[in-house]
């Protein structure tokens, strides 16, 4: 086979995925409504964010978005850190450039905590969180654990092939309104952050269409195991290499908020797209090919 010919087929008259435009509008809309209910737990955004991780920051990195996806395209929900015996991450995405991986840990909250007491100093809710962010880079700078962590997600092999690896802390924390029209507050907080930590409200946060074919998964020991897909998810070959490492993608797409008809197809072409992700060599592969 020629690596300048395509060797694949896409099914032309297949069920199309829901469009960027209609679900971005739709998810917006429906996270809006959650931002607007006061007194929500933590567990119905962490459901929201793995039904939707395209609004989650960091899949393509964090200071300039990369042209790579994340590993195996993957948003990992609940990351184990073997022997951490604090709370663990909410979320994890493993980004990368040609020269560096970056994970970037994900720490959630909820939207109606404050930062600040009424006093200007910090909450206790706010240096619990904070708190956190430091136990997973305690945990991380210990080079027994970096390599337990390397060899736990499966990318030791980037590692060795001489990426360097920057770990990135994200805190979502709290509402916009606690800020707006004290811009001393506001300069107080920028002071509170601190190196390779990233700190946002729930407000800043929208769905990035770059994204949006990433696949929700539970990590246990190398082994990828989906648990949601996105509405606008979509099969084809830029991906199909990631799409066949991960496992249980059938009880997650049944899982997923998709019409039955979309359902049907995707299952139908998931055999498919993962013989071709695991074919060598791939041939010529069109970013715009997509079923």
């Amino acid at each position: 086979m020629s690596i300048y010919k395509k060797a694949y087929e896409l099914i032309d008259d297949a069920p199309k995925a829901l469009d960027w435009d209609v679900y971005e509008n739709i998810a917006i809309e429906e996270y809006q409504k959650l931002l607007k209910q006061n007194g929500h737990e933590e567990i119905v955004f962490q459901e929201f964010f793995e039904r939707n991780p395209a609004f989650l920051p960091g899949a393509f990195g964090i200071y300039g978005e990369s042209g790579h996806p994340p590993y195996n395209n993957a948003l990992i929900t609940q990351p184990v850190l073997q022997g951490l015996m604090s709370k663990v991450p909410d979320f994890l995405w493993i980004a990368s450039d040609s020269g560096t991986i970056y994970p970037i840990f994900i720490e959630i909250e909820t939207p109606n905590k404050r930062w600040f007491r009424k006093n200007g100093v910090p909450t206790a809710d706010f240096t619990q969180a904070q708190n956190q962010l430091s136990d997973w880079k305690i945990w991380l700078s210990n080079p027994v654990h970096q390599n337990l962590f390397y060899q736990y997600y499966d990318i030791d092999r980037e590692i060795t092939s001489g990426k360097a690896v920057r770990p990135q802390f994200v805190l979502i924390f709290g509402s916009r309104s606690e800020f707006d029209g004290n811009p001393e507050l506001n300069q107080k907080r920028g002071q509170l952050v601190r190196e390779n930590e990233i700190y946002m409200t729930f407000d800043r946060l929208l769905p990035n269409i770059k994204a949006r074919n990433s696949i929700t998964c539970k990590v246990r020991n190398r082994k990828y195991t989906a648990k949601f897909i996105s509405p606008s998810f979509r099969l084809g070959p830029v991906y199909a290499e990631e799409l066949s490492k991960i496992d249980n993608k059938e009880e997650a797409i049944n899982n997923s908020k998709i019409d039955d008809i979309r359902k049907d197809f995707i299952l139908s072409r998931l055999p498919y797209w993962e013989e071709f992700g695991r074919r060598q060599p791939r041939g010529v592969r069109n970013t715009g090919d997509w079923e």
